[in-house]
């Protein structure tokens, strides 16, 4: 394999973040939330997961092509992204745009292995993620949008284990929206700069004055509706649902502290360890 192929095949991983898959973990959590929020089919189980695994690398990947498709100019004059491949040069529209459509198609392998509702629900959001990286000129508000996308795995995989939807799965929806925006809201605190100075519009800029604040109340609101979902599991009392959401909360704590101390990425990097810990919460409530 030649030098510069090689070098190619780097560039299309920098592109997809796949040397940075701590994205790609914070969206396969909600759609795992949701797998064992409801688990009916343990036949396949383990196949679900690897799908749902497969799907959330490969479709942030693509997500991750079309963002930087819309943000080369942008990018260009923000530090943290400059030396993004379509930013740099490094790889033309062209290359991308291949490397998008095969990102594609193993996404669209992925998604017929399911159910009919599971599919239906992972077409639906589709169109959001294509106009996301439009959000941030046109919004104040472009983390809420992303709270929505990478949490409607959530749904995706609760449909994967139940034909109809219920309160529990919509709280434990809200919770991760709340969690996404803390944690994309707290990553944005390191372009704030750069941001303001281009025009680039962000909900940081929005909580920049009371930021502490603000976070504590995102982190709250997040862990409010994660417990309030802990409550509809059936067979669980109260007060084990209680202890089962510490852990989270502690989570939570630690997050908090590393925003005050502006350590944003290591907050944002610790988030995908939160989400595991989600998972085992709610793993631990239905196998009591």
């Amino acid at each position: 394999m030649s030098t510069h192929l090689i070098n190619k095949i780097k560039l299309f991983l920098v592109l997809g973040r796949y040397n940075y898959p701590i994205g790609a973990l914070l969206l396969m959590w909600p759609c795992l939330w949701g797998v064992f929020y409801k688990t009916n089919n343990h036949e396949n189980l383990i196949e679900i997961i690897l799908l749902f695994v497969i799907g959330s690398f490969v479709m942030r990947g693509a997500g991750c092509c079309i963002n930087d498709f819309f943000d080369r100019d942008l990018d260009k004059k923000v530090t943290r992204t400059k030396g993004r491949p379509l930013a740099s040069g490094s790889l033309n529209i062209k290359e991308a745009a291949f490397f998008l459509c095969i990102q594609l198609f193993i996404g669209f392998c992925v998604v017929i292995n399911f159910n009919f509702k599971t599919i239906f629900f992972s077409f639906l959001i589709i169109p959001l993620v294509l106009i996301y990286p439009l959000m941030k000129r046109i919004m104040n508000y472009p983390q809420f949008f992303l709270g929505f996308i990478f949490n409607w795995g959530v749904l995706i995989g609760f449909m994967s284990q139940s034909n109809t939807l219920n309160t529990g799965i919509i709280f434990l929806f809200l919770g991760g929206v709340f969690f996404t925006i803390s944690y994309d809201t707290t990553y944005a605190f390191q372009d704030l700069k750069d941001d303001k100075k281009f025009g680039i519009r962000s909900f940081a800029i929005i909580l920049e004055k009371k930021s502490k604040r603000n976070i504590f109340l995102l982190l709250l609101l997040s862990y409010f509706f994660f417990t309030l979902s802990l409550t509809k599991i059936e067979g669980v009392g109260f007060s084990s649902n209680l202890i089962l959401s510490l852990p989270i909360l502690v989570c939570y704590v630690m997050q908090f502290f590393l925003f005050i101390k502006k350590r944003y990425k290591l907050f944002f990097d610790f988030s995908a360890l939160t989400g595991f810990i989600v998972l085992f919460v709610f793993l631990t409530a239905n196998y009591l």
